[in-house]
């Protein structure tokens, strides 16, 4: 074995460290679905069935990039029993939010740099992140997700305070009220799947 020359065994661990400081950062992880055709169907467990099932909602993801990796513009379809809505959010940085056609913006979901930024306000309503945690419900998931997610806490100026769980790949995937001192789930992610989309003609 070689013999390292006099002072280089203490230059051995500093270059080291300094090559693993080098690195690329990972990138953020996206707190929102994105995948084309990923089907996600929420229910309220607090309404009494068959309440619950009649208003059970579901998100599909319509279109987003064809190049590999997260794109940052989300279309999907929101629909329920009273109708079906479209909607389009952009992700980038860790944030994401609803906006326009015309991409502007209409609310902030999840701010840039999330969830390293953990305080913000949007609309007057106080955000911030409560702290990591596996999700209880991750057995419906496949085995390649990932179940640790993120608690973000929000204090409207008028109304119980509510708690949100985001996943990643996924977003929300289940929400807690404060109703008489206790946290009650009033949003839940029930099913998650694939399904076939129409043809799109694509710009």
């Amino acid at each position: 074995m070689p013999r390292l020359l006099p002072g280089f065994a203490r230059l051995a661990p500093a270059a080291l460290l300094l090559g693993l400081a080098c690195q690329p950062p990972e990138a953020p992880k996206v707190y929102c679905p994105w995948e084309e055709g990923l089907t996600l169907a929420f229910e309220d467990p607090s309404q009494p069935q068959p309440q619950r099932s009649a208003n059970r909602l579901q998100v599909r993801v319509a279109k987003s990039a064809i190049a590999p990796g997260p794109p940052d513009l989300i279309q999907v379809d929101v629909a329920s029993t009273h109708g079906q809505m479209p909607m389009t959010f952009r992700q980038k940085d860790g944030g994401v939010s609803l906006v326009t056609d015309q991409g502007q913006v209409l609310s902030v979901s999840l701010p840039a740099g999330f969830p390293a930024t953990t305080a913000w306000t949007e609309r007057g309503t106080a955000f911030q992140v409560v702290g990591r945690a596996t999700w209880d419900g991750a057995g419906l998931l496949p085995v390649t997700a990932d179940p640790v997610g993120i608690w973000v806490e929000s204090r409207p100026a008028r109304g119980p305070r509510r708690r949100t769980l985001y996943l990643p790949n996924l977003g929300e995937v289940e929400t807690r009220e404060e109703r008489a001192g206790a946290w009650v789930t009033v949003n839940r992610l029930v099913a998650y799947g694939f399904t076939t989309l129409p043809a799109i003609k694509r710009p």
